[in-house]
Parts: C-alpha cells; sequence; structure tokens
C-alpha cells in the first residue's frame, strides 16, 4: 500500500482508503495465492509474515478473509506468524476482537497444542 500512487493521500485522510481496500485485497490474494502455487509439495511448509499489517482495514480485509482466498492454493501447511493469541481455537489479532478459527494448530511459547 505504501507504494500505491496515493499512498501520501490516503495517509493524510485515512477515510479515502475505503475506495481502494478491494483492489488492494484483490492483489494482496493474488500475490499469496501465487507464491502458493510455486510450492506444491504436499509435505512442504510455507511462512506467512505480516499479518498484522492487515489490522484496522475494515471488515473485508482480514486474516481470515485472505486465508478464506488463498485455501484452494495450499497444498501442505500454511505457517501464519500470528501477532496475536489464542484461547480454545478462537484466535484473536492484537486482542482486538473475538477471532476466528481456520483449522489451525497454535504454537505458542508452551508448545503446540491441539
Amino acid at each position: 500500500m505504501a507504494n500505491h500512487e496515493y499512498a501520501e493521500s490516503y495517509f493524510e485522510e485515512p477515510e479515502l482508503l475505503e475506495t481502494a481496500l478491494p483492489a488492494f485485497f484483490e492483489t494482496l490474494v493474488a500475490e499469496v495465492r501465487g507464491y502458493l502455487e510455486k510450492y506444491p509439495e504436499p509435505d512442504g511448509v510455507v511462512g506467512l509474515v505480516g499479518a498484522g499489517a492487515l489490522f484496522g482495514l475494515g471488515d473485508s480485509v482480514k486474516v481470515s478473509a485472505l486465508m478464506n482466498g488463498v485455501n484452494e492454493s495450499i497444498h501442505g501447511r500454511l505457517l501464519v506468524f500470528f501477532p496475536g493469541h489464542v484461547q480454545h481455537n478462537s484466535y484473536r489479532l492484537l486482542d482486538a476482537r473475538d477471532g476466528w478459527d481456520y483449522l489451525a494448530i497454535p504454537i505458542t511459547a508452551e508448545g503446540a497444542t491441539r
């Protein structure tokens, strides 16, 4: 988003972002899908960093929406580095709202849980 032609305007007036978010999200999904397609091994693991960058961008631009958008392209395991916490298979991004569950197994400081 920082490379967007109107990035400076968006930073000055964030409410203008609403018009750019659908295209931004479509591009994000396409880029993540493209990367996942490069690694079609069923036993492979691909790591995704930067989930926290989606925080606060609106209801249609969430980590859960991204996961739903790329689901078909995941051939092995997708490791999402998630800046939040988990409680009873509910994930909360930066402790902002009730979270989501997505066939996930958290890896925490205490170890993996099921």
